[in-house]
């Protein structure tokens, strides 16, 4: 039988809802004291709720004045008509349906590390239920750990306890992330990473933190001479494109410049044969230079349109970073060729030269080049002029080198000027006149001359000076063989007296003979002694005609 005091309250409240112990009830924080929170759940006594209910683990309230709470009335007071709610009751069960929830579902929660403990350590999930996460389910390593929040699976869920994997969650997230990448690789080929570090040859590239990329130097960007380490700073954000993929190898290749506009696609707008473009050398070779006109789009400038200057190195006029104009020589956007010249922007030498210069004249120069077959000389800035071996000298010439030394300043005349073939043609023998001019004055047919040896004509015969600029010959047949078996063997400088037997001046021939010689002094002889000046000799006819073979060369 109910007392009479729980009867009378009744009757006071009949108008008013009845409240009974583990009742939910909703109400709004009228105001605090020191240990409660007062609210208005309907009744004509504001109930309370122990503020400790109301703070977290920091201690800072989570509820303020205003603020609506569901709550579990826990006790009644019949001498106040108010009532005791506690808040934490309905927190918990809505923390633990949230991890029934999350372990059916295999959702992850965050728990919070409260402390290290055997095997592990001490969790709270939402401030109220603790768990347990083992220490081989934990995937940070050398880290200050307590107080910190962590996205785990559950891996047991019982009545009043709970244990979670935060190694399991990183699995799994990792394979989801990598799963996404794989489909944004094969699907897009276009990623989002992070830069990881800087590495020979390039960058690493880090995408979610599941998959490494390389993205070479090279493929960084269109510009050239730029500095790299400058570019990018660790962990920058940056677009690529992906070049190759090994899904097997987990080999990953990327490229940031790939993304950039192909400069070459719209060049034919921009650029064309005989235009002046301007651009800084990004390298010089042996064979040229590469010019960058634009990011991605070079020339490149062959060491033989560099300068008119014969003989000049690329290096020796050009450096990498030089401004520079040139001329578009060569343009073909599809094969992304562009051939330019420096030196078409100057006036050509042979040019200049042609209207310096004309047939006749005479130029000085130093030699440049000797080969076998004649002289380079330099007659001005470049142009140089070649002298044939025929028109060094009116004399035969065998070696050029025993004359000449490169270095050496020639005086030529201009024989032939050919500007558009850049050809000039010297010649040094034209200098003086044609020694066959003089000869053909001056001899005829039958003469007798005294004769310089020059040299062997192999297997023939002699050659032999018959003065300045004029060689003849002397075959083997027609020397006078003395005292011996067999041709008399002359050496250079050996001279001797031959009749002319063949004389051609147009043709430049003149033949001699030894043996006509003497035969034309044996028959003077025999004119001398038939005419009796010999009759007061001695000598014999035969002794005198030997006397005078064997008298010393050069006598007459």
């Amino acid at each position: 039988m109910e007392d009479f005091a729980t009867l009378l309250e009744e009757y006071f409240t009949q108008g008013e809802r009845i409240i009974r112990i583990g009742d939910r009830v909703q109400g709004v924080i009228i105001h605090f004291d020191r240990d409660f929170a007062f609210v208005d759940i309907g009744t004509k006594k504001e109930a309370r709720i122990p503020l400790e209910e109301l703070r977290n683990r920091a201690g800072d309230l989570l509820f303020h004045p205003g603020d609506s709470v569901s709550a579990v009335v826990v006790k009644k007071f019949p001498s106040e008509g108010a009532y005791l709610l506690s808040i934490k009751k309905i927190l918990e069960e809505e923390a633990w349906q949230s991890l029934r929830d999350a372990k059916e579902r295999d959702f992850p929660v965050k728990v919070t590390i409260i402390k290290g403990i055997k095997g592990g350590f001490e969790v709270i999930y939402r401030d109220l239920l603790t768990g347990f996460l083992p220490h081989s389910q934990l995937a940070l390593k050398g880290e200050e750990i307590e107080g910190k929040e962590l996205s785990c699976l559950i891996l047991k869920l019982g009545d009043n306890s709970f244990v979670v994997s935060h190694r399991a969650y990183l699995q799994r997230e990792r394979e989801f992330k990598y799963k996404e990448l794989v489909k944004k690789i094969t699907e897009e080929g276009i990623l989002e990473g992070r830069v990881k570090k800087a590495i020979k040859g390039g960058y690493l590239i880090d995408f979610d933190g599941v998959l490494s990329g390389f993205l070479p130097a090279s493929e960084v960007t269109r510009r050239r001479n730029i500095q790299l380490e400058s570019l990018f700073s660790e962990n920058d954000l940056i677009r690529v494109k992906v070049l190759e993929w090994d899904p097997e190898k987990n080999k990953l290749k990327v490229s940031l410049k790939a993304l950039e506009p192909d400069p070459w696609e719209n060049a034919q707008l921009k650029y064309a044969i005989d235009q002046v473009v301007r651009g800084q050398v990004v390298r010089v070779l042996n064979f040229g230079a590469f010019v960058e006109v634009e990011p991605g789009l070079e020339g490149l400038l062959p060491a033989s349109e560099i300068s008119w200057r014969k003989g000049l190195k690329p290096r020796d006029v050009l450096s990498e970073g030089d401004q520079v104009e040139a001329v578009i020589t060569d343009f073909s956007p599809e094969e992304k060729r562009m051939i330019l010249s420096l030196k078409k922007l100057e006036e050509s030498p042979w040019e200049r030269i042609s209207r310096k210069l004309k047939v006749g004249d005479l130029v000085e120069g130093p030699i440049k080049t000797i080969t076998d077959f004649g002289l380079f000389i330099e007659v001005d800035e470049g142009v140089d002029g070649f002298v044939h071996i025929s028109k060094v000298s009116w004399e035969r010439v065998e070696d050029l080198k025993s004359i000449y030394q490169i270095g050496d300043r020639v005086l030529a005349k201009v024989i032939e000027l050919d500007p558009e073939r850049k050809r000039l043609v010297l010649s040094i023998k034209d200098l003086t006149s044609d020694p066959w001019e003089r000869v053909a004055l001056n001899y005829k047919l039958g003469d007798i001359l005294e004769v310089e040896v020059k040299g062997e004509a192999k297997n023939k015969g002699y050659f032999v000076k018959i003065e300045e600029g004029v060689i003849g010959f002397l075959p083997f047949k027609e020397l006078s063989d003395i005292e011996k078996k067999g041709r008399r063997e002359l050496k250079e400088g050996d001279r001797l007296k031959a009749k002319i037997i063949l004389f051609d001046p147009e043709k430049r021939r003149l033949w001699l003979s030894e043996k006509a010689y003497q035969a034309e002094e044996e028959k003077q002889e025999i004119e001398i002694y038939k005419q009796g000046e010999g009759s007061a000799k001695t000598s014999t006819l035969g002794k005198v005609i030997k006397m005078k073979i064997e008298q010393p060369k050069g006598d007459s």
